[in-house]
């Protein structure tokens, strides 16, 4: 004897995610960043709103925050060096979570890099990791 069993269960409404609001810095190690682009991988993106604090004796870091309208994860792209318009470079991040992360973004050309440290080297001076282990072309949370 053969007997089936059928469980109906109610359908359960989709629960859309709840915003949330992100924010953080966002850094160059050779020149100023010049605008902050969020790509969602579950919300809307766009640029984020940002501002560059004057910064004396230090690197500058300008401060972003941006809603996703869905939640999820996220990776920022940034403008180094250029203009808010036209950036010289562009560089992304690994997708991250969370609602408040600090990027360090290497935008220093390994001929760059090089050269300074024959220039330490021949003065005598220990070599400087100027790329601070940061791949170059890419930005990485700190």
């Amino acid at each position: 004897m053969l007997v089936a069993l059928f469980i109906f269960a109610p359908a359960v409404p989709a629960v859309a995610a709840a915003p949330v609001a992100i924010s953080g810095t966002a850094k160059c190690l050779n020149s100023m960043p010049v605008g902050v682009w969020i790509e969602a991988e579950s919300s809307t993106s766009g640029f984020a709103e940002w501002k560059t604090p004057i910064v004396v004796g230090g690197l500058t870091s300008a401060k972003y925050k941006f809603n996703l309208d869905r939640g999820g994860r996220y990776a920022v792209h940034v403008g180094c060096g250029g203009s808010a318009e036209d950036w010289a470079l562009d560089l992304p991040s690994d997708w991250v979570d969370g609602n408040k992360n600090n990027f360090v973004c290497n935008d220093i050309h390994p001929a760059l890099s090089a050269a300074a440290g024959a220039v330490l080297k021949k003065l005598g001076k220990a070599r400087a990791a100027l790329a601070q282990g940061i791949p170059y072309g890419t930005c990485v949370t700190r």
